[in-house]
């Protein structure tokens, strides 16, 4: 059995694909794999449900980011749960894609959801540049303007000038849909009179102009979680556009942009940052005070620690979404070169070089104190 393909390399969009994207590469694909397309080739009945069980994933706005993170192993870590099974009954498939509902439905015939005798509205997609530490903390109310289709308030959202009402599409008899012969292959398509609507509007709103929707910017409140990174997103049910004739509302997504920290890296749930020490700490060890996003904290230097060691800091980075702790801060050492001593600090320091010289310690080529302050040959040519 060959490995699973990514996801995206399935359908051929990258990481950072829209929704919109990630539909349209789906819909070529089940087309041109299409078991009616290819009757008796299994390669192709292969590539159909491969390029199903990639878009049922990459186009949930839950599922995505789980499988952005652990990929397939987001069912062992809490993610969501996929049912192999799912695309293995072409007869249910074939109901979909012809009737509509389900992800079929979603992507074929007039392209829209319905919902009852209404259209559905669009979803909504919208990118939200987000402070470093409102992501780790998160943010109880947060605020966003949406540019967006909403309902007309004089007609109601029908289309229709007061009085008069829609009538009953007379081509597609209300269905929205009509049939399209292709050889041997039925397919039903958008009505062309009434565009998929199942009614026809004689006396437009005044207003809306038989849209039954008006462009308006609308302000829209939501919950940051702590934890969030760059990349995921949010669904907020109902805050997409407003449907047609009583179709319900589409949905809005938040996609986070996390704004880079001068100080910290953030890798997942762990937080990485540079910590400058004293090097006398680092030769004699000691107590260090660590200011972390938490407050005040301290590591325990050892005796001779090398200046580029790693010290972990155990519960101090980045909240888990939808779990329990925090990930941990890593701090990366290095060595606090002082820039001013005065005239007895610096007679204390060439004397310990000295020393260190003459016990085989600190070679004049290299050595940190050496570095910092040159041997006695310099010292003699800047006093010239």
């Amino acid at each position: 059995m060959s490995a699973k393909r990514d996801y995206y390399e399935v359908l051929g969009v990258g990481r950072e694909a829209s929704l919109d994207e990630i539909k349209k590469a789906y819909r070529k694909l089940a087309m041109q794999h299409h078991p009616d397309q290819n009757p008796g080739n299994k390669g192709a009945e292969e590539k159909f449900k491969e390029a199903a069980e990639a878009y049922a994933v990459l186009s949930d706005a839950e599922k995505r980011p789980h499988y952005d993170q652990f990929g397939f192993d987001a069912p062992s870590q809490g993610g969501f749960q996929f049912d192999p099974n799912q695309f293995t009954d072409f007869q249910d498939i074939f109901g979909s894609f012809f009737g509509g509902g389900g992800i079929f439905g979603d992507l074929f015939g007039s392209g829209r959801r319905r919902s009852g005798s209404g259209e559905q509205g669009s979803d909504l997609q919208y990118t939200l540049k987000v402070p470093f530490k409102e992501a780790v903390f998160g943010v109880e109310v947060k605020e966003v303007e949406i540019p967006r289709l909403e309902a007309c308030g004089t007609c109601r959202g029908s289309g229709c000038a007061e009085g008069t009402s829609p009538l009953t599409c007379p081509q597609c008899r209300g269905n929205g849909q009509v049939a399209m012969r292709q050889g041997f292959l039925q397919m039903y398509v958008s009505c062309p009179r009434c565009a998929g609507r199942g009614k026809v509007i004689q006396s437009p709103c005044p207003s809306c102009r038989g849209e039954a929707r008006i462009h308006r910017r609308t302000k829209v409140k939501f919950r940051i979680p702590a934890g969030v990174d760059r990349g995921q997103r949010l669904r907020l049910e109902g805050e997409g556009e407003a449907g047609r004739s009583g179709g319900g509302s589409g949905d809005l997504f938040i996609v986070f942009d996390i704004e880079q920290d001068p100080l910290y890296e953030r890798e997942g749930f762990d937080l990485h940052r540079r910590l400058e020490v004293p090097w006398p700490i680092l030769v004699l060890g000691g107590e260090l005070p660590v200011e972390t996003l938490y407050g005040q904290d301290s590591i325990r230097i050892a005796a001779g620690t090398a200046g580029d060691k790693v010290v972990k800091l155990p519960n101090a980075g980045v909240t888990r979404l939808r779990g329990s702790g925090r990930g941990d801060l890593y701090l990366h050492l290095r060595v606090a070169v002082p820039t001013r001593l005065s005239s007895e600090q610096e007679d204390l320091v060439r004397e310990l070089l000295q020393t260190m010289r003459q016990d085989g310690q600190a070679p004049e080529h290299e050595g940190f104190l050496a570095k910092v302050f040159g041997s006695e040959k310099n010292k003699k040519k800047k006093k010239r």
